[in-house]
């Protein structure tokens, strides 16, 4: 299937995280989602985020070698619904600036969820 997708990822205790050119991050423990798109195999591309056997190459490799993956939820959208769903969690979640979303205009494509 192609289109995006949500995963959601568990973080158990505060961190800090070299994310690749970003450098360390800090993160607070709680539930985050990241949103990506995948237009060849989104099956492949959530393997990966699960997976921690990987070349480090997106700023979600980073993070995901050190959350744990939880779920995730796919929609055989086009790829500009990506940049949608990302401004749908931000009505629901804090920003980690500038993660994930160098390709496009959006501030973020993880968020940490709020407990509501």
């Amino acid at each position: 299937m192609e289109g995006v997708y949500a995963v959601f990822f568990q973080l158990e205790e505060e961190k800090i995280i070299e994310i690749g050119a970003l450098g360390e991050k800090k993160f607070q423990a709680g539930l985050y989602v990241y949103i990506g798109s995948a237009m060849n195999s989104i099956e492949k591309r959530v393997e990966r985020h699960f997976s921690s056997d990987k070349k480090l190459h997106w700023h979600i490799d980073y993070f995901s070698l050190e959350a744990d993956p939880v779920y995730w939820l796919a929609f055989p959208l086009p790829s500009r619904f990506e940049c949608i769903l990302a401004e749908c969690a931000a009505e629901k979640g804090v920003a980690v600036d500038e993660f994930g979303a160098s390709d496009c205009n959006c501030n973020s494509h993880l968020y940490r969820l709020d407990k509501k």
